[in-house]
């Protein structure tokens, strides 16, 4: 679909608030020690992704397991293993499993002997999870489900079931909104530097390039549209864009 590009208007080009990235991992520090780690082949079956931003992550498709921690150290390995079992077997006895779907990918970070950071996902349903002790299993709010598409976008052929559609009607929604002259977190300019986006990746598959990644995390990065609370300038976005190259 196209969304062409449009004029401003009367809408002004100053930053206004924009959805803010997620924060994304970066388990090797420097380059040299990244390029040293993707030479070698982790332990099966887990793979190795990298995201369009250069940061790299592994991905074990039996387990439903992702973690950017560096699993090429055995020690962090047996960490990261050991937690997605403690974690299972709390959920396990838990009466509120039933809420997970049965899709589910688990990401594990910061892993230790003792702590680590779990999330759960599922891509079917668009829904994000979290467990604790105190709660048990609760649905957290959609920007956690698009910071997951948009951290983690390399390890799957295809975007989630109706993630481009939900990102197209919001573009579409949202420069009908800014024209008829309505309140909205977003500057015409920002929109439009999202939709020239879009389409010029549109236009790389359309050639058969793999633009999976890049457009996971460019709808991860920007979505829910409407979402408040949080703040993105005009540069941040030009920044953003730059990196998104295929």
């Amino acid at each position: 679909m196209s969304l062409s590009t449009y004029s401003p208007g009367a809408v002004g080009d100053s930053p206004m608030p924009f959805i803010e990235t997620a924060t994304y991992q970066r388990p090797f520090a420097s380059g040299s020690s990244r390029h040293a780690q993707s030479s070698r082949t982790p332990p099966d079956p887990w793979k190795e992704y990298k995201h369009p931003n250069g940061d790299i992550y592994f991905y074990n498709r039996t387990l439903r397991l992702i973690t950017p921690d560096d699993i090429y150290d055995p020690t962090t390995l047996a960490f990261v293993l050991e937690a997605r079992e403690d974690h299972l077997q709390c959920l396990e006895s838990d009466s509120s499993l039933g809420k997970l779907a049965d899709d589910w990918e688990m990401t594990l970070s910061d892993v230790s002997e003792t702590a680590a950071v779990i999330r759960m996902y599922s891509r079917r349903l668009g829904e994000s999870y979290v467990w604790t002790e105190e709660r048990g299993l609760e649905f957290r709010s959609p920007e956690h489900f698009w910071s997951h598409v948009a951290e983690y976008p390399s390890h799957h052929d295809d975007l989630p079931p109706n993630t481009e559609g939900a990102f197209v009607q919001s573009l579409m929604k949202a420069k009908q909104l800014i024209t008829q002259g309505e309140i909205f977190p977003f500057s015409a300019t920002q929109i439009d530097q999202v939709i020239k986006r879009y389409e010029q990746l549109k236009g790389l598959q359309s050639e058969g390039r793999n633009v999976v990644p890049a457009l996971a995390w460019l709808m991860g990065a920007v979505m829910p549209l409407d979402a408040c609370g949080k703040s993105y300038t005009d540069q941040d976005l030009g920044d953003l864009m730059k990196k998104m190259r295929v």
